[in-house]
C-alpha cells in the first residue's frame, strides 16, 4: 500500500505524541519533527510504500529521543488489561469464528493511528463489537485452508486474543507458526513480550520477522525459518493495519487472510469498507 495524502498528518502527529512519552523538551521535540518531516518527504518521492516510509520515520524519531522502546510500560499495561478482559469474555466465545472475531476486536488496542481511540471500557466494547459482527467476512473460505498457518502478529494487548484464537485453531487441527517483531516498534509484540505471555503455548513455533525495528512485515528481511514456514504454509494470517500495508506489497504464494479493524480512511478506501469496521478478507496472489 502506498502513502495517501492523509498519511503525512497521521504519521507526524504520532511522532510528536510518542516523543512526548519520553520528553517535553521543546528543542528536542522541534528537532524530532524537523528530521522526521524531512525523512517523510524524501520517502514520499523515493519509496512511497506506507510501511517502509513509516518505519524509517519512527526509527528516526527513536534515535532523536534516545529511546528504542518508548511504549515499554504501555505494552505491559495493555497485556495485563487484555488478560483481564479475555477472562471476562471467554465464556461468550464458542466457535472458531467467535475466537477470530475476538482477535479482530483486540486490534482496537492500538496507539499507532492518529484519530483512533482505545475504549476505556474494553469488556463493554468487546460485547458490543461481538454483537455487531464483521463488515467483510471470508472466514468460511479461509478456515478450510488452515492446515498449516503462519500468523503475523500485531500489537500487545491484542496478542492475548490472538493467543486464544491460535489455541482454538490448533484444537481444530491447524499447525501454527506465530511471527512477532525482532525489535520494538510502537506497541507491537516482540520476542521479549512473546516470552512474557508464554506465546509458545499457543503455537508449534514462534519466530521473529527479522529486519530489526520495522513497521509491518517485509519479505526480504524474513529469516530462513520464516521463509521456510511461509513457503510450506497453506494459509497466511495477517493481523492489523501495518501488516496489511506491508504484506500487500509482496507476492506471497499462500493465500493471505487479513484480519483487522479499519482505523483510517486510506485503508478503508483500499479494502472498500468504512473506517471503524472489522474485516476478515482473503487475498490470493
Amino acid at each position: 500500500m502506498k502513502l495517501a495524502p492523509e498519511c503525512r498528518t497521521c504519521l507526524l502527529t504520532k511522532v510528536r505524541s510518542q516523543s512526548q512519552i519520553v520528553t517535553n523538551d521543546v528543542e528536542v521535540l522541534d528537532r524530532v519533527m524537523t528530521k522526521c518531516t524531512e525523512v517523510y518527504d524524501r520517502y514520499l518521492q523515493e519509496d512511497p510504500r506506507v510501511a517502509v516510509a513509516a518505519g524509517e520515520v519512527h526509527r528516526t524519531c527513536y534515535a532523536e529521543i534516545g529511546s528504542q522502546d518508548p511504549y515499554a510500560d504501555m505494552k505491559k499495561a495493555d497485556n495485563a488489561a487484555a488478560i483481564r478482559v479475555a477472562a471476562a469474555i471467554r465464556p461468550k466465545l464458542h466457535t472458531l469464528h467467535d475466537f477470530m472475531t475476538a482477535a479482530i476486536i483486540g486490534n482496537t488496542i492500538d496507539y499507532g493511528v492518529t484519530g483512533h481511540e482505545v475504549s476505556a471500557d474494553l469488556v463493554g466494547f468487546f460485547e458490543k463489537m461481538l454483537a455487531r459482527g464483521l463488515a467483510a467476512d471470508d472466514s468460511e473460505e479461509f478456515f478450510q485452508l488452515a492446515d498449516r498457518v503462519v500468523y503475523f502478529t500485531d500489537n500487545c494487548g491484542e496478542i492475548i486474543f490472538d493467543k486464544m484464537f491460535c489455541e482454538e485453531l490448533r484444537k481444530h487441527g491447524s499447525h501454527v507458526t506465530l511471527v512477532v517483531k525482532e525489535k520494538p516498534m510502537l506497541n507491537d509484540v516482540t520476542i521479549k513480550e512473546a516470552a512474557e505471555i508464554r506465546l509458545e503455548d499457543a503455537a508449534d513455533f514462534v519466530y521473529h520477522s527479522g529486519g530489526g525495528a520495522q513497521i509491518g512485515a517485509h519479505v526480504p528481511h524474513f529469516p530462513p525459518e520464516v521463509r521456510e514456514a511461509v513457503d510450506s504454509a497453506t494459509l497466511i494470517i495477517s493481523k492489523g493495519l501495518a501488516n496489511y500495508e506491508s504484506l500487500t506489497e509482496y507476492s506471497i504464494r499462500p493465500p493471505t487472510a487479513y484480519l483487522l479493524m479499519v482505523k483510517c480512511d486510506a485503508v478503508g478506501r483500499d479494502v472498500g469498507v468504512k473506517k471503524g469496521e472489522m474485516i476478515a478478507i482473503l487475498k490470493r496472489q
